[in-house]
């Protein structure tokens, strides 16, 4: 779900972008179907790009919609994403040729879907007055690496095997679609190869922090990963922290209670996650017409995914 504040007025009413499909002669989200082997995620940055022309960043998720089409069942993924106020205007193509922002109250008229209608009026209730946008930490497991049995120099030296290195690709544009800005990851060479391939494309520094290794854990120092997190949790950059199945555990007690999921979520305290699974936090703070302000973040959402 694309919005953005009033154009008029930082502080004014919510808007949504709607878009027109000719071929059903409806109004409805901005949404479309997965290409062949396409995560969700990316598949909801290259619809709403090619519906109205906005590049955006995932932000907290929205919900999920289930309904039969044509007897079959359907499944449709919304996250709530700030708008683009860069994008041009948009000039209309065959499957939609207008896209419009509207306040909520007529987008709720204007939506042919009753459940259209509802999820922005669920999504927009939760943004706050004046809107906030929220910032992801995305806590990851390191992608598949080579056995121990099959390594014969030092732990911190195993690195990926094949898989897991396809693993990081896909990765890489995984946490693009939610405009991480920090990479940090534990010293070993299975984690910081891990986050390499993204740090790479969007030209940022790995940040090495052993708090979070599987030495340091293993030393009994049970504050180090805690700090380490709480650390990470109050600064308000997107961001990424790589780290060890031994050590989420400690990680996930640290951040307490996880919000609830539009999406439903294993927690990961019952279902560990697997080698390039993550879980991303939303976080939002006190606001000001400036953005983000000083104030501590709580947590308004949580989603889980694999590569």
């Amino acid at each position: 779900m694309l919005w953005r504040p009033s154009p008029d007025s930082p502080t004014g009413p919510v808007q949504v972008a709607i878009v027109h499909r000719p071929k059903y002669d409806d109004w409805s989200l901005p949404k479309g179907k997965t290409d062949p082997g396409e995560h969700l995620l990316a598949c909801a940055v290259r619809e709403v790009l090619e519906e109205t022309g906005h590049a955006i960043k995932v932000g907290a998720p929205a919900g999920i919609q289930r309904y039969p089409v044509a007897g079959v069942p359907k499944q449709v993924h919304y996250w709530i994403a700030r708008a683009d106020d860069t994008a041009p205007a948009w000039p209309g193509t065959s499957e939609i040729d207008v896209m419009e922002f509207v306040p909520i109250p007529q987008a709720t008229e204007r939506l042919t879907q009753e459940r259209d209608a509802a999820l922005v009026a669920q999504s927009v209730a939760g943004l706050g007055d004046p809107p906030v946008v929220t910032s992801p930490l995305v806590i990851l497991r390191h992608a598949k690496a080579l056995s121990r049995k099959r390594w014969r120099r030092t732990d911190l030296e195993r690195p990926l095997d094949s898989r897991g290195r396809a693993q990081a690709d896909r990765l890489a544009i995984l946490l693009a679609c939610y405009g991480v800005e920090r990479v940090v990851s534990s010293n070993s060479l299975r984690c910081v190869g891990t986050v390499q391939p993204y740090a790479t494309a969007a030209r940022l520094h790995v940040e090495i922090e052993a708090r979070v290794s599987e030495e340091a854990h293993g030393d009994g120092n049970g504050t180090g990963a805690s700090d380490a997190i709480a650390e990470l949790l109050a600064d308000p950059r997107p961001t990424v922290l790589c780290s060890h199945r031994p050590v989420l555990p400690a990680l996930f007690e640290a951040l307490g209670e996880l919000p609830p999921s539009p999406f439903g979520m294993q927690a990961p305290e019952d279902n560990p996650l697997s080698p390039g699974e993550f879980v991303v936090v939303h976080r939002r703070w006190a606001t000001s017409v400036d953005g983000l302000t000083v104030g501590g973040p709580g947590l308004v959402a949580a989603e889980r995914h694999g590569p």
